[in-house]
């Protein structure tokens, strides 16, 4: 999403213009396992037959931390593997005892030992407990890339490690909530792994009730890193850099094959010639998103819907009156639609109509701007008054506009609602149930009705 770039803070970042890529690595690994770590709270041992991808899975909680709360946000782990620094992670749930899935990288056959331990200079001040009920190191074949290669070893052997945007570091905001993958089948024999990351928000680009009306969601959701297999060879690495231009990987690589990126302006766009002084490596979940939005991979876990609005809160992004375009209700006063339709010269907006209201609440608030002018499939979601029921919902309408693109005839083709939902109080994702509509073809200025299926009383 264009924005105004702030960069990285010379004092917490450091930018190697001439220095060869491994010898980045090397400097920064050993600046880091050089410094004393804390004594571990938890510390599991394991042996591994052969080379290995390990990732790591642990059931923690911060207690009395929230990150709604300023100077509560977080505590904040270190894990270390055979007594080196590995990353950095941020108990996001807080309180709520939660399961965090990292990738440690790989490991070489023989004993290992993994620990964790709190990184007080790291937590919130108000935030100075962490318990680890669990810790479960998660052994993945090593992949090798063969005829019969296995695409999802392939693919977790090669997710980024991410630098944090200094910025961002001890002001808990804009972190990697999630990361997940996709394997694409191209014409050929071609195969592309691009992973794409979850943060909480963005502090830069677009604002906030843009991103609610043109995406359905607060989080900023970015791609950061793809490679290209053809026949026994990767053939081509790119990352997203900043102002979203896609260009050729050349950094330095961690825990095997894993590229280092570091998070490098303030809507999250990425460089591989920096680094910075905590490191995140979220172990990447598959998602198959031919025929759903990027959003639906957040219902996996709801949990991110609520560290979102959390973070919004703390940031004064809510509000039950709308006071600017940084400014949003609650998430869970919204309703969100998914969609899908071929936009050629057009764009769109969805009105909904409550039973007991002649008013119409919708999308675009009445702004052009604010419509959607991409294809494929897409959420958006449209601010209602405050304690609606889902059930006093009567109907969706879909409305084409005319865009300012260059188009030979302008539609909203193979238009079709495929779902209409709501966050419950505890942000879980509900679906709610459409009457069965067909695939539309819209001209500017017309409009197509879909109808929610309210069971009979």
């Amino acid at each position: 999403m264009k924005t105004a770039l702030h960069f990285l803070g010379l004092p917490l970042l450091l930018i190697f213009l001439y220095t060869p890529p491994n010898i980045v690595v090397t400097q920064v690994t050993a600046m880091q396992s050089s410094s004393k770590l804390p004594k571990p709270l938890v510390t599991e041992a394991f042996n591994l037959a052969e080379d290995m991808e390990v990732g790591l899975e642990i059931e923690a909680r911060s207690p009395g931390a929230s990150w709604a709360r300023k100077d509560a946000e977080a505590a904040a782990l270190i894990i270390s593997v055979d007594g080196s620094y590995n990353q950095d992670l941020l108990l996001w749930a807080g309180d709520e005892s939660s399961q965090y899935r990292v990738m440690l990288g790989r490991l070489p056959r023989g004993k290992h030992t993994v620990s964790v331990a709190l990184n007080p200079a790291r937590s919130a001040a108000g935030a100075q407990l962490a318990e680890v009920k669990s810790l479960h190191p998660l052994l993945l074949p090593l992949a090798r890339i063969t005829r019969g290669m296995e695409e999802d070893q392939l693919a977790l052997a090669h997710a980024p490690v991410l630098y944090a945007r200094a910025n961002t570091i001890d002001r808990f905001t804009d972190i990697p909530l999630m990361m997940y993958y996709e394997i694409l089948h191209e014409p050929g024999a071609d195969v592309t792994v691009r992973y794409t990351v979850v943060f909480t928000n963005e502090d830069g680009g677009t604002q906030t009730a843009a991103l609610m009306a043109r995406w359905g969601r607060a989080t900023d959701i970015e791609w950061v890193y793809e490679f290209r297999v053809r026949g026994q060879k990767i053939t081509e690495e790119n990352y997203q850099g900043v102002e979203h231009e896609t260009k050729f990987f050349k950094g330095s690589r961690t825990g095997g094959n894993h590229p280092l990126l570091a998070v490098a302006s303030d809507n999250n766009n990425f460089s591989d010639l920096a680094c910075s002084a905590v490191r995140f490596a979220p172990l990447p979940v598959r998602a198959n998103l031919e025929r759903a939005t990027r959003e639906s991979v957040m219902d996996t876990d709801p949990k991110t819907y609520r560290v979102m609005s959390e973070e919004l809160l703390r940031e004064n992004r809510i509000s039950d009156t709308r006071v600017d375009i940084n400014t949003i209700a609650d998430p869970r006063e919204y309703f969100y639609i998914e969609a899908t339709s071929e936009q050629d010269g057009a764009t769109l907006a969805f009105d909904v109509k409550l039973k007991s209201q002649s008013k119409v609440f919708a999308s675009d608030m009445g702004e052009p701007r604010l419509r959607i002018d991409r294809s494929g499939y897409f959420r958006t979601a449209v601010r209602l008054p405050k304690d609606i029921s889902p059930a006093t919902v009567e109907s969706i309408t879909a409305r084409c506009y005319a865009s300012s693109k260059p188009a030979v005839e302008r539609r909203c083709q193979h238009l079709n609602v495929i779902r209409a939902l709501v966050l419950d109080r505890n942000y879980i994702p509900r679906t709610l149930p459409l009457e069965p509509q067909s695939e539309a073809s819209l001209a500017p200025d017309e409009t197509r009705i879909y109808r929610l299926a309210h069971p009979t009383p």
